[in-house]
């Protein structure tokens, strides 16, 4: 607080540029404005955005996971319109150590929704300019944080420039954008550490083959075997077609086109044509950022590199930690010392990460060592290792509780127990 003034004063009447109108972008500026009219602070919130979401393809399956619809409605004051949906997900048919196992959690645990992530981009972005915010189809070129006497954020653009009191970073992994905001800080801000790559097919199929061959289930394959590089793989069904996304920090499109062509994947998937589908490339974070929060800038998204190992939420993570951003502005101010209290808030984010890189080592272990097929054996008669097994591929929980709740030193020894068993039968 300065000047005896509330700290929701202190953000009266000041710009916020945002960089990046994905999710995370427009959860930021859709809460920011909400604040901003609940207490009359006259906030002015600018938003840049480079892509066109009419043409543009996102690399992301477009699974939207519980809370989802909580987060939206009573974050945002959201409702997520119907023709949005492609399809309600009911459960996971998880493949791992060579065995599988049909994963379905209580109907309480929230819906998960299949949808076509360029109308989701699209309408959060549309709910943004409803809401007030000038959002400028353009990118940023270059930015240039206070320095001496200049209090402001200069943020330069393909169509002009803007003076901000405060930016947003919610550029995902978008290279050039991070090349950037890397120099403008001096190098505070640095790229997450690790990336992991993505391969995403989109295969157009008869809505009755989808209905016979998938259901709502999406199967999921961990470290599918004979494919080194990949730690995970996944069919998705929508409405017309189906998505087939495969994912290591090693993988090329050559596993892509390996994954394709194994019997337990092909049998899902109509007759296609490898060659003449097309492919699209990406990445997710496989490490946190380095100064995710700095004097002026707060990081929501990808761009915090947060993201929890397996099931990453993306699209969750960026809207939380939007919300939480615009939270942070109004109620603590501008400052590096209110912007502390935007770590605090995320903390719970950075530890799931954190639990989740334990998960991904323990089942890379599990599946060199053999014990994979194990736990999934025994999940078909404890209830207890399959709602582990459901929340951790879902992301109905987060990593930690998953942790705390399962992994009691009584299970792991029934899980060795188990294993030395089936070792012992096939001897």
């Amino acid at each position: 607080m300065t000047g005896g003034k509330l700290p929701s004063e202190e953000i009266r009447g000041k710009t916020v540029g945002i960089i990046g109108g994905g999710p995370g972008g427009s959860a930021t500026a859709i809460r920011l404005k909400r604040l901003s009219r609940e207490k009359d602070l006259g906030i002015r919130v600018v938003l840049y955005e480079g892509k066109d979401f009419e043409r543009h393809y996102n690399q992301c399956v477009g699974v939207l996971s519980p809370p989802i619809e909580e987060i939206l409605r009573g974050g945002l004051g959201v409702e997520l319109p119907y023709e949005i949906f492609k399809r309600q997900i009911y459960g996971y048919r998880l493949h791992a150590g060579r065995k599988e196992i049909l994963l379905v959690g209580p109907h309480r645990a929230g819906a998960t929704y299949a949808v076509r992530r360029v109308m989701f981009d699209r309408f959060l972005l549309s709910c943004a300019e409803r809401e007030g915010v000038e959002v400028y189809r353009s990118r940023v070129t270059g930015i240039d944080f206070p320095k001496g006497d200049r209090k402001r954020v200069f943020l330069y653009t393909e169509g002009g420039m803007l003076k901000a009191d405060a930016v947003v970073g919610a550029f995902g992994l978008d290279d050039g954008m991070i090349d950037i905001f890397e120099d403008a800080t001096g190098g505070k801000y640095s790229r997450p550490g690790k990336f992991i790559q993505t391969y995403v097919m989109k295969f157009h199929s008869d809505p009755s083959f989808i209905e016979k061959k998938l259901g709502s289930i999406i199967y999921a394959y961990l470290f599918p075997p004979g494919i080194p590089n990949l730690e995970f793989g996944a069919i998705t069904p929508k409405g017309d077609h189906i998505i087939v996304n495969v994912a290591g920090a090693n993988a090329t499109v050559e596993d892509m086109f390996a994954f394709l062509s194994t019997d337990v994947v092909r049998e899902h998937l109509p007759p296609i044509s490898i060659d003449e589908q097309e492919v699209y490339r990406g990445k997710f974070p496989g490490a946190p950022a380095e100064g995710a929060v700095g004097d002026t800038h707060l990081t929501v998204g990808d761009a915090t590199g947060w993201l929890r190992p397996f099931k990453g939420k993306g699209i969750n993570l960026a809207i939380e930690t939007g919300i939480l951003a615009a939270e942070t502005l109004v109620e603590r101010g501008i400052s590096p010392a209110s912007f502390r209290r935007y770590e605090e808030v995320t903390r719970p984010l950075r530890e799931d990460y954190l639990y989740g890189t334990w998960m991904r080592n323990l089942c890379k272990a599990g599946d060199i060592m053999g014990m994979l097929g194990t736990v999934l054996s025994m999940a078909k008669v404890d209830q207890g290792i399959h709602d582990a097994l459901f929340n951790a591929v879902s992301g109905h929980d987060s990593f930690k509780n998953i942790f705390r709740r399962y992994a009691r030193p009584s299970v792991l020894a029934d899980v060795v127990r188990n294993y030395a068993k089936d070792r012992w039968r096939k001897a």
